[in-house]
């Protein structure tokens, strides 16, 4: 019996709760209807229009992400809640004290401000599943608007110090056709007028901070429209462009350097090395090119590439100014140890010298730092000879034209006399020992010399003061 009357009592509450369920559910929707009759409320007009004051308009927005900083088309992209209220003493009510959330098939039926972004270049309104706006009445007659929306928005950004850059980009809300005589748009005071989501983690960029304020905007032929701008601040990472950009340059031209040290007769190695460098140097600056907006402003990243390729373009001429001067300095040796030779006595007359290859004239700086052996000494005895074949002739340059010899000729690789080539030789071999030395006296005998010891010591100390000016430059 006690079971049976608490079954009964239990069905009278559940049945009491749902038809008080219903009658609620009843009386605010003929309160919405009563509201927004066409009787009662009219949607074309503002709110406070035949008092003709401005309204107050409450804006805030949450961001729920930013993503797609361009610096290409300068633009970057967010998903926000817009969040606007305002009061309209038309939708007062008192017969219920609760808020009214309406269905999204009723906003139509409101008025709404007409705000826009005015640096928006492209916008979504999210519709999955369902419209994603908000409409919320309280008794007194304020209204909460809020919309979810996805928008692609200009920035305006400074490129000079790029990529140890500090942008700001803004978000500029607006009103399209009211005045500041009908709108006035404030940030509200109740909440954050800006609300960052925290797992927002850009990859390049790290938000610093955010600013906002109340702005209009004046035209000549319209008037005066209200606004609001919110900026956010944005310190560019540089890591990755430490380690993408940075260090394979500097080290471009640590490795364009390397020449100074390879021997000036090692010309396919010191010009492979400079058209290297140079070509890999002018690769990551045609790199950095595109993935930049074309402009004729200079970045910092575009002095550093153009540095450095300076560097190493200039460790390739210096090849060259050193090359020169070694041929002139090898001629005018030879010439000095040909006059040499011809003012001693000997049996013969001495014949000029003539090199027809480098691979000898290395082989002979090689005999003279070891020594010549006894059958290689300087004599008078005339040069080198080699066979000939019949075709080539007989009674060559120091031939026996008795027979006891076969016809010969001076070889073509070696100098027409050993005295001469041992004297010039000798002093070639001589000079270039004094890049071990270091010593004025002896760098001024020979010009290549001093080029290449000097730009051993001047390129490193150019560079490091480049970058000692670079630097504080654009961090600071």
């Amino acid at each position: 019996m006690m079971r049976l009357n608490g079954l009964r009592l239990l069905s009278a509450v559940f049945i009491s709760t749902a038809v008080h369920y219903v009658e609620t559910s009843r009386a605010v929707s003929d309160l919405v209807e009563e509201l927004l009759s066409a009787t009662r409320y009219n949607r074309r007009t503002r709110p406070a229009a035949d008092r003709g004051i401005p309204l107050d308009i409450f804006i805030n927005i949450n961001v729920n992400d930013i993503s797609s900083i361009s610096e290409v088309s300068m633009e970057y992209s967010m998903t926000l809640y817009l969040r606007q209220m305002w009061r309209d003493e038309r939708l007062t009510y008192t017969s219920y004290n609760r808020s009214i959330t309406l269905n999204h098939n009723q906003f139509d039926r409101l008025w709404t401000p007409d705000v826009f972004v005015r640096n928006l270049k492209a916008g979504v309104f999210h519709s999955i599943t369902v419209p994603n706006r908000l409409i919320r009445l309280w008794p007194n007659g304020t209204i909460l608007y809020s919309q979810r929306l996805t928008l692609t928005l200009a920035c305006d950004m400074v490129l000079d110090k790029y990529p140890m850059d500090n942008q700001t980009c803004k978000i500029e809300f607006g009103s399209y056709a009211y005045t500041t005589e009908d709108l006035v748009f404030k940030w509200r005071e109740d909440a954050l007028p800006v609300e960052m989501s925290q797992a927002i983690n850009l990859p390049e960029y790290v938000i610093t901070g955010i600013t906002h304020l109340v702005c209009s905007t004046s035209f000549s032929s319209t008037g005066s429209f209200p606004c609001l701008s919110a900026f956010f601040h944005l310190n560019r990472r540089l890591r990755a462009y430490i380690l993408t950009t940075y260090l394979p340059s500097f080290l471009v031209v640590l490795l364009s350097w390397l020449s100074f040290w390879i021997d000036l007769e090692s010309a396919p190695a010191r010009t492979s090395l400079s058209i290297l460098t140079i070509l890999t140097i002018t690769t990551q600056s045609s790199g950095l090119l595109r993935s930049m907006p074309a402009g004729s402003f200079t970045k910092a990243i575009d002095i550093w590439m153009a540095t450095c390729l300076v560097f190493v373009f200039g460790a390739f001429i210096e090849y060259s100014i050193v090359n020169t001067l070694s041929r002139r300095q090898k001629a005018k040796s030879m010439k000095q140890a040909a006059a040499a030779a011809a003012t001693r006595p000997s049996k013969k007359p001495q014949e000029t010298i003539v090199f027809k290859c480098s691979s000898c004239l290395r082989e002979a700086k090689e005999t003279a730092k070891n020594g010549w052996a006894d059958d290689q000494q300087p004599s008078n005895t005339g040069p080198r000879q080699r066979n000939l074949s019949p075709e080539e002739g007989s009674g060559g340059a120091g031939g026996n034209e008795d027979g006891g010899e076969k016809a010969g000729k001076a070889d073509p690789c070696f100098p027409q006399s050993k005295e001469v080539f041992a004297m010039a030789v000798t002093a070639d071999v001589a000079a270039a020992s004094n890049v071990k030395r270091f010593w004025p006296a002896q760098l001024s005998k020979n010009k290549a010399v001093a080029v290449e010891v000097f730009s051993r010591i001047l390129f490193p100390i150019m560079f490091l003061v480049f970058n000692l000016i670079y630097w504080p430059m654009y961090l600071f």
